[in-house]
């Protein structure tokens, strides 16, 4: 199964609750641009997973304007900034396993992202996940292991342009 994490695009740096920052106007484009070329590889996955802040909402929203969305699309609490890698990766590839999805796609926040693709690649170094960078990992869901495929940053693919 391939599963593709993404960060939020870049967010106002302050907001009544941090739950609140929404995306700036370059975090919208950053993400559009990121879906657009995610789309090549990607045309629609089998469950969409989202962090309930706003801005990871708001990537989301530019994501679906590129990708079909998702038959499954859930808003999980277990994706916000702080929570536990290890119980959050257990409870995705569940999901997963339990809906038999060839394909995932995760919009989340640092630290999370980083350290989710640590928890399931173990041994990989960590890529640096700047606002719209996306991963794809290939996950072996009787193992419950993965292999990080590629990770691209906003930055990486606007240079190709």
């Amino acid at each position: 199964m391939k599963l593709y994490i993404m960060r939020h695009g870049q967010a106002q740096p302050v907001a009544k609750t941090d739950q609140e920052r929404r995306l700036t106007e370059a975090g919208i484009a950053q993400s559009n641009f990121v879906a657009n070329w995610l789309m090549k590889d990607l045309p629609r996955c089998d469950i969409d997973f989202v962090s309930p802040y706003l801005r990871a909402q708001e990537t989301y929203q530019c994501v679906i304007k590129h990708l079909e969305p998702a038959s499954i699309c859930l808003t999980l609490d277990e994706l916000t900034p702080e929570s536990d890698p290890s119980a959050c990766g257990d409870s995705l590839l569940a999901y997963c396993a339990q809906h038999k999805a060839n394909s995932a796609l995760v919009v989340s926040h640092l630290p999370l992202v980083g350290l989710l693709i640590a928890d399931l690649c173990p041994g990989v170094v960590i890529p640096s996940f700047t606002t719209s960078s996306v991963a794809c990992l290939e996950i072996d869901l009787e193992q419950w292991t993965g292999k990080l495929l590629w990770h691209k940053s906003y930055e990486q693919l606007a240079q190709h342009v």
